[in-house]
């Protein structure tokens, strides 16, 4: 059995979309897979605890998500061992559900997703030296052991740092300015790292003002083309940035919690640009395609959740699949565009975390995709 030569290009490569309309297919060429891969999924789908519904319908999302996924990668034969188990949100159930000797040779295991359960896991992989992988909450490694931790998803304060060493990558040839309209008495953690990654990779200084005593107009150069970023999620922010979107020369970049304030037109969005760790362009002909497969085998569309474990599965199994237990070390520092989530997978101290973040930008009621190359 093998995989395609798909995997050698998805991680040979800096930049890609897969899954979307501009991913590389080979189909003439195959790199044979030695054995079947023995993969543990652990979550809390919390089946006898009527009280954990709302846990329970987003366990059940992802893992539709994952069957799915399951689907595609079964097409491209990867043999696989998929064993999905229910941790109850409870540590000793994990503990019981390790004790069973056949997980010691397991290839991954991914999950689960609380401290409590998740620290059992981890003591179980570092003994055994097993690649664990956090889907949907950023978690340090507690045990300071040498074992590969990956953290799918990145805490706030570090996405803002990563989104500054992005745009300072993207936005080479602009002035670019943070408006922090916090409280004083509020620590300001998102303008810092943002400031902080800009910095290091430009060595160039990244204004921070408050929109107030400091105006955009003030401090812009009145030539170079301009980036302003917004931390601020609410509708006081909102207002601010869609009052200063009428510049040619400045672009406004805001978080997606905007788009969930209440409003009567939506076109006030036209041209802004949002960041966020997750985005589904609903437009997108890839999306349309999956959602019509998940019509045809669930009903409805496809909610987050849903989409998460789908671009989650199928891009640290196919890694798995390429290169067997060594493959975090082979995924470092690249950029993978997938359909829903970008994964750049950096080392920061005993762990593996995701450095990706995603620009789109919203017109005429949709949203687009936007590369970070301007």
């Amino acid at each position: 059995m093998g995989i395609k030569r798909i995997i050698i290009l998805i991680l040979g490569l800096t930049s890609l979309t897969v899954n979307g309309q501009n991913a590389v297919v080979v189909t003439d060429e195959v790199l044979p897979v030695n054995k079947e891969l023995n993969v543990l999924l652990m979550l809390p789908f919390c089946i006898n605890a009527p009280d954990e519904f709302r846990v329970r319908d987003r366990m059940l999302e992802y893992y539709e998500g994952v069957e799915m996924a399951l689907k595609e990668l079964n097409k491209l034969g990867v043999a696989m061992n998929l064993e999905v188990v229910d941790s109850k949100a409870d540590s000793l159930e994990v503990i019981n559900i390790l004790s069973d000797a056949k997980y010691q040779s397991f290839d991954l295991i991914i999950g689960p997703v609380f401290d409590k359960e998740f620290v059992e896991v981890e003591k179980f992989c570092a003994i055994y030296n097993i690649p664990l992988v956090s889907p949907l909450r950023y978690i340090p490694n507690k045990t300071g052991a040498e074992y590969p931790l990956i953290n799918l998803v990145t805490i706030d304060s570090l996405q803002y740092y990563y989104t500054g060493i992005h745009a300072a990558n993207a936005f080479k040839k602009y002035q670019v300015v943070v408006v922090d309209e916090n409280n004083k008495s509020i620590k300001a953690f998102a303008s810092r790292n943002f400031k902080k990654g800009y910095e290091q990779i430009t060595k160039q200084t990244c204004q921070v003002i408050d929109g107030k005593t400091q105006t955009i107009a003030s401090v812009w150069n009145g030539k170079d083309s301009l980036l302003v970023f917004y931390t601020g999620k609410g509708p006081k922010s909102c207002s601010h940035a869609l009052s200063q979107n009428s510049n040619g020369k400045w672009k406004i970049a805001g978080p997606i919690d905007w788009i969930d304030l209440d409003r009567v037109d939506y076109n006030v969005f036209n041209d802004v640009y949002f960041y966020d760790s997750y985005s589904v362009p609903h437009n997108d002909t890839a999306y349309k395609m999956l959602r019509a497969v998940y019509r045809e085998d669930y009903g409805g569309d496809p909610q987050r959740y849903t989409m998460i474990g789908y671009d989650q599965f199928q891009f640290i199994v196919t890694a798995l699949a390429a290169f067997n237990k060594n493959f975090y070390n082979v995924i470092l520092n690249k950029k993978f565009n997938y359909l829903h989530t970008t994964f750049n997978m950096v080392r920061r101290g005993n762990l593996i975390e995701n450095a990706g973040t995603n620009l789109f930008y919203y017109k005429d009621y949709k949203f687009y995709k936007a590369y970070w190359r301007y």
